[in-house]
């Protein structure tokens, strides 16, 4: 079948306008196709993004808990802390009760033992002096001036009869208007004698502090001397207590028998040469 030429242009020109009518078609659905690809690529970035706050959510609230679980941790330290410390309080309390028990045991013990304490200086379970049968001491003297030699009271002098003396001189101290001695810093002095049976003087000496028992021994003078002589007549013990204070210039002595009663108001060797 022969075409006429003007058939076959007709036939060209419906192809170029199916051509022209299809290349639209095509490159709408290539646009719908590159939108959907973008709507995908947002979509994705989308739940991208929700996980990624999912996440920080999700460490966020891990870091709570873990907050939450550290001030849990804190305050069961602090309870402990609080357990412990009560404990120890108590520990403390009952062992202050203890020692306050101790304290009243002893307390009662050295009541009793006060009462059991001798009136009188021959009586006693502890010796007046530690000294032997020619009055040395048994232990070396700390300090020596020519033939005078000091020994410490503790090792020379029974722990009561320190304390008796230690008594008797302040109650001799507030009268006089000088000042007290703790009875705690003393000194043994023996001073030799040329007097048949040649048994050395005993004298306790008594310091107010370390600094005048140093100025006492090491100097030339005692400026607050305060001395306890010992003397024996018809087999009893007297004491004659020297009290002094030069700055006040006060000088006084006593005479005490073994019982603690003053005699005089003076030596007792001046006291019985005057009764003879």
């Amino acid at each position: 079948m022969k075409l006429s030429q003007k058939s076959i242009l007709l036939l060209i020109c419906a192809c170029l306008g199916f051509l022209s009518v299809s290349a639209p078609s095509y490159a709408h659905e290539d646009k719908k196709e590159e939108k959907k690809k973008e709507e995908g690529k947002k979509e994705e970035g989308k739940k991208e993004e929700h996980k990624k706050e999912e996440g920080k959510k999700e460490e966020h609230k891990k870091e709570e808990h873990k907050k939450e679980e550290h001030k849990k941790e804190e305050g069961k330290k602090e309870e402990h802390k609080k357990e412990e410390g009560k404990k120890e309080e108590h520990k403390k309390e009952e062992h202050k009760k203890e020692e306050h028990g101790e304290h009243k045991k002893e307390g009662k013990e050295g009541k009793e033992s006060k009462k059991a304490a001798p009136q009188r200086t021959y009586e006693g379970i502890e010796p007046l002096f530690y000294l032997d049968a020619k009055r040395k001491p048994y232990i070396e003297p700390f300090s020596e001036h020519g033939e005078d030699k000091y020994y410490l009271c503790r090792g020379t002098v029974g722990e009561w009869y320190r304390e008796v003396l230690t008594k008797d001189m302040n109650i001799l101290a507030a009268k006089s208007g000088v000042a007290p001695v703790t009875g705690r810093i003393c000194a043994m002095r023996l001073v030799p004698t040329e007097k048949p049976p040649n048994l050395p003087i005993v004298t306790i000496e008594f310091y107010l502090n370390t600094d005048v028992m140093r100025t006492c021994l090491l100097g030339d003078h005692c400026p607050q001397p305060r001395f306890v002589i010992f003397s024996v007549k018809d087999r009893t013990l007297y004491r004659t207590f020297i009290l002094s204070d030069h700055s006040k210039h006060i000088y006084k002595e006593y005479c005490l028998n073994n019982k603690s009663e003053v005699l005089a108001d003076t030596s007792c060797w001046k006291h019985f040469e005057e009764e003879e």
